[in-house]
């Protein structure tokens, strides 16, 4: 599942922004020593042969399902919940997406309103109680280009030009590759991907907005296999201020969608 959480995050554009730190691990030697009764012999660890970024990106590929698979699919329709426990808010959300890179998103928050955001592969529009109707431009524009991409999760050595390895770093229970992504005139963003499993564990990004940057902290949960292909139905995103959950409860691949849905509404 794509980063296509700007159907809630709006919420939180007039939200002040602390940047999160990023940690590069640094591989150490583990010395043990085993005593006997005369002497104390030494043995070292062997150094564990780091893999390369694109050799990261591969194994993620086949871990979601594999290429082929991944582009049986040219559309898909999701829907779930939404919640930012701490405000006691709750919603859902529709997500209607098409190849190569059109995409529909609509949240409902009771209380607040509809939150409408809109990208037809050239034009990306917004509609909410907070901002009302807008053209987005400049970054905004162009980050909407690069996470909208119906491929994106086998396309990222593509979207993103320069791809480091930084080392790894624990995520919760796992042990998680650290990759720095950095896509052009763009934020750089870190994915962070099992180690054993080779699936996405978390995502560190900048969200831009009319009102400024925001960092977001992503962590991607309950990975389930639909036609083929797997996904989190979980999405949690954290803020300096306090967490967004989306969690999936349908999702169709190669649904009925028209090009009518992802245009801007005419006036």
């Amino acid at each position: 599942m794509k980063l296509k959480l700007s159907i809630l995050l709006t919420v939180l554009l007039a939200m002040a922004a602390t940047a999160f730190g990023q940690k590069e691990t640094t591989k150490t030697t583990t010395e043990t020593k085993i005593k006997t009764e005369t002497k104390t012999v030494e043995t070292k660890t062997p150094a564990v042969k780091m893999p390369t970024a694109q050799e990261v990106l591969a194994k993620y590929v086949q871990a979601i399902g594999g290429r082929a698979n991944y582009e049986k699919i040219k559309s898909r329709v999701t829907k779930g919940t939404q919640e930012i426990p701490a405000a006691g808010i709750k919603g859902t959300f529709e997500i209607y997406a098409a190849a190569p890179d059109k995409i529909a998103n609509k949240s409902v928050i009771p209380g607040i309103g509809e939150f409408i955001d809109r990208f037809d592969g050239q034009t990306a529009w917004s509609n909410n109680p907070i901002q009302g109707s807008r053209d987005k431009i400049g970054e905004e524009l162009a980050q909407a280009k690069l996470i909208n991409n119906f491929y994106r999760e086998i396309n990222l050595e593509k979207l993103y030009p320069k791809m480091e390895l930084k080392g790894t770093e624990k995520i919760g229970a796992s042990e998680a590759y650290v990759v720095v992504a950095t896509p052009d005139n763009l934020p750089s963003e870190t994915f962070y991907f099992d180690t054993k499993s080779g699936l996405l564990l978390r995502q560190d990004a900048t969200l831009i907005t009319p009102e400024g940057k925001t960092p977001i902290r992503s962590f991607f949960e309950d990975v389930r296999e639909v036609d083929g292909v797997k996904m989190p139905f979980k999405i949690r995103t954290v803020l300096p201020q306090f967490e967004v959950i989306l969690t999936t409860t349908e999702v169709k691949n190669n649904a009925t969608v028209t090009d009518a849905m992802f245009a801007k509404p005419k006036a």
